[in-house]
């Protein structure tokens, strides 16, 4: 009888075979020790076998673990990524809104310099001209006074001309 083409020999099978003796057959000492050989090596390969699956069988539940950490650790880079590139988005924005702040704030502060400085240079003109005013009316008084003395002294000399000239007589 021939074994099925799918059909599993375990080790056991091997061992519990019996065959039929005919006359002038094989050696049934020699067929069972040759059964027990193959017997005891389909257990180390069965065993083999067994301990390379169980191995295959961790190593795919270890790459599945890798795979789902690699894909954890793509998702957090992506999102620390993402968290990046909005970081710097934010930054560069609040960079130029400083900026447009400082210009708009340097802007303010020269049109209030310069407007100080027109109206500085106003005073100093108005001042000036004060001056002036002040200085042409001092003239004019000194004028008035010099004038008022020059009249008095011109009496004065009168006066005492007239006195002389009484004094004489």
């Amino acid at each position: 009888m021939m074994p099925e083409e799918n059909m599993n020999i375990t080790s056991l099978d091997v061992r519990k075979k019996q065959f039929s003796t005919t006359f002038r057959g094989f050696d049934v000492k020699e067929v069972q020790t040759f059964l027990e050989m193959i017997s005891l090596e389909l257990e180390q390969l069965t065993a083999k076998n067994q301990a390379l699956r169980e191995t295959v069988d961790q190593k795919e539940i270890e790459i599945r673990e890798i795979k789902d950490r690699e894909s954890s650790m793509r998702k957090t880079l992506e999102g620390l990524q993402q968290i990046l590139n909005e970081e710097r988005t934010r930054s560069e924005q609040q960079g130029k809104q400083i900026i447009r702040e400082s210009e708009l704030k340097a802007s303010e502060i020269l049109a209030k310099a310069r407007e100080e400085q027109s109206a500085l240079q106003n005073e100093v003109q108005h001042l000036k001209r004060m001056r002036r005013e002040f200085l042409a009316k001092v003239g004019s008084l000194v004028d008035s006074y010099k004038k008022i003395i020059e009249q008095d002294q011109q009496s004065f000399d009168t006066e005492l001309h007239i006195d002389s000239d009484v004094q004489m007589i």
